[in-house]
């Protein structure tokens, strides 16, 4: 596959529930980025739209950075059961053509867009699961479906909405890092302790000028749920131990204060 162009300089390619929208935020502020869309959802969704389609989403960006951020493509290629959930209607043939085409989100950007920089944010994965199911939750009372609503336990032990799967970091970051080796790893706790250096080190990855200082008053997407239950946390924490312990090494900072208060 030929490299392109005319497409994004940077993309955020995950996780959700871990702060891509505050990224998103702070980089749609800089007058030196052009973000158009935070989800964009081409590698995922919209694939069999063509690469022309988009490319339109970085058309006149000028002498701007242009990007986008879909927390989905961390995880992609996704299970049958996604395929079923983003195209009801194909028959299992046409998914069949379709998905071959699109083996995955990382071989395309890797093929595509080998120089593209990448950047991903990683929360506590308690946390995540917690944040992640009270989204779905939440969504599923709004649009009067309450009855279709399951426990915490029973959504993690299904794996619904790949709310377990999503919190295992250090298997689904290796190869990311392996074919971007410089793409930037970001912690949600950083976003918390110090959000301004980190918001100079997502400029100063994407290649902007890290001293412009963003607005940090507005909250992003912090959602309301109550609090997870200490059994729970524990039960949760036991699944993600020699996870969270192989993504610490694979980045180089010690995340075991995410899981040590709960085993």
């Amino acid at each position: 596959m030929p490299v392109r162009s005319g497409g994004p300089d940077f993309i955020g390619v995950g996780a959700q529930k871990c702060g891509t929208s505050w990224i998103g935020y702070v980089l749609s502020q800089h007058p030196q980025v052009m973000l158009r869309r935070k989800e964009v959802n081409f590698f995922v969704r919209h694939f069999h739209k063509g690469y022309r389609w988009y490319h339109r989403w970085f058309e006149d960006r000028g002498l701007k950075k242009a990007g986008e951020i879909t927390p989905n493509y961390l995880y992609s290629p996704r299970p049958d059961a996604a395929r079923k959930q983003f195209y009801p209607n194909w028959s299992p043939r046409e998914l069949l053509l379709f998905w071959r085409k699109k083996p995955s989100a990382l071989a395309e950007i890797r093929e595509s867009y080998p120089q593209v920089r990448l950047f991903a944010i990683f929360r506590n994965p308690i946390d995540r699961a917690w944040s992640h199911y009270w989204f779905w939750r939440n969504r599923k009372e709004r649009i009067g479906k309450a009855r279709q609503v399951r426990s915490f336990r029973r959504m993690f032990e299904d794996d619904g909405r790949w709310i377990r799967t999503q919190g295992f970091y250090g298997q689904i970051l290796r190869p990311w890092l392996e074919a971007f080796p410089g793409m930037g790893v970001y912690l949600h706790d950083d976003l918390k302790r110090t959000p301004l250096e980190l918001a100079k080190q997502v400029y100063r990855l994407v290649g902007v000028d890290e001293s412009f200082v963003p607005e940090f008053e507005k909250r992003v997407n912090e959602g309301r749920y109550e609090a997870m239950p200490a059994e729970e946390k524990a039960w949760v924490a036991a699944q993600y131990r020699e996870d969270n312990l192989r993504f610490s090494e694979l980045i180089g900072r010690d995340c075991t204060h995410w899981l040590a208060p709960h085993l």
